[in-house]
């Protein structure tokens, strides 16, 4: 079945499909949901989770339950499959189709698909999907619908922003949705209990040494291991949660995934020095770290969600040092 956003919210509250499928072109967009379903997949009893990245050469043999040991008391897992860019490919479009026919009760299938061309989305892999379980593909956000989309983030932070600061907030965040979330999250610790002026609005983004986290992002890229980490413990130090470093190191490690899977940086947006810096890390890097980051990022986003007894702050560090 087909929903949009709002009412696979609205029916969360009530019951959990056993099959979900999530597109949309901006990850923050698949994050905000899945959360969201984890978050009642763990009130339902589901206290595992397990992460695949789909690449070329990845083994669907996951989706199949006859080599998988389960405990005497039915273990129930989140099993989360990430598309970026593409496809399932041939080997997975089949997989996903047969586990649809079915479904294993005690696991619970998240399919994400970043950036899914609309061919794609209603392929037969995509349409099993939709049968069975449930499906959402979030209209991507552009300049006329950002204003609404940063007002309800606002709303959902309990924040209060005036008309003209927010316009002032879209102007500067133009097509970065995740630079828009990092400046409403600062908003939240700034303005507390009190509407939130233009004047007020252009003080907290010109100040941008205090939360430095496109800093983070570009120090990272660059390889620069010292500075990375002195970067991660001021961030720390001022009280920026986990999540907010997640998001900035796990998008330019996707970012490097799809320059390596791709062989260029054409569907990825950024000005020329960034597109340029990317391609030459992603030149620098073994792929299979690259594919490890990918893996890494899973599990600080399960230990950050409680589905894990490792500590965020120091799996964000092991991250960071790995690159």
């Amino acid at each position: 079945m087909k929903l949009s956003r709002s009412f696979l919210i609205e029916g969360l509250k009530k019951e959990i499909s056993d099959i979900y499928a999530l597109f949309a072109d901006e990850p923050i967009q698949i994050i905000e949901l899945t959360d969201k379903i984890i978050e009642k997949a763990k009130a339902e009893g589901f206290q595992e989770k397990e992460t695949h990245i789909v690449t070329k050469d990845i083994d669907w043999s996951f989706l199949s339950s006859q080599n998988e040991n389960f405990d005497l008391f039915g273990s129930k897992k989140i099993l989360e499959v990430k598309l970026i860019g593409s496809g399932p490919g041939n080997k997975g479009s089949k997989a996903l189709k047969e586990y649809c026919l079915n479904p294993d009760p005690n696991k619970l299938l998240i399919v994400t698909a970043e950036g899914l061309e609309k061919k794609q989305q209603g392929s037969a892999w995509s349409k099993a999907l939709e049968e069975r379980g449930t499906l959402v593909i979030e209209p991507a956000i552009n300049k006329l619908s950002m204003s609404k989309w940063i007002e309800d983030k606002a709303a959902s932070m309990n924040l209060k922003i005036d008309k003209q600061a927010l316009h002032l907030l879209c102007d500067k965040n133009e097509g970065n949705l995740n630079g828009a979330i990092q400046e409403l999250m600062k908003l939240s610790l700034l303005f507390q209990n009190q509407e939130i002026s233009i004047h007020d609005m252009e003080k907290s983004i010109s100040d941008g040494s205090k939360f430095g986290i496109f800093d983070l992002s570009n120090v990272f890229l660059e390889g620069d291991k010292k500075k990375t980490m002195k970067i991660i413990e001021s961030l720390r130090a001022e009280g920026v949660q986990p999540p907010l470093l997640l998001w900035a190191l796990s998008k330019e490690i996707y970012n490097l995934f799809k320059v390596v899977e791709e062989g260029n940086t054409k569907n990825i947006w950024g000005p020329r020095y960034y597109l340029e810096l990317l391609s030459k890390r992603a030149n620098d890097l073994p792929r299979v770290k690259i594919k490890t980051g990918l893996k890494d990022i899973a599990e600080i986003d399960a230990s950050i969600k409680g589905l894990s007894d490792k500590s965020p702050w120091q799996s964000i560090r092991d991250l960071a040092m790995k690159f």
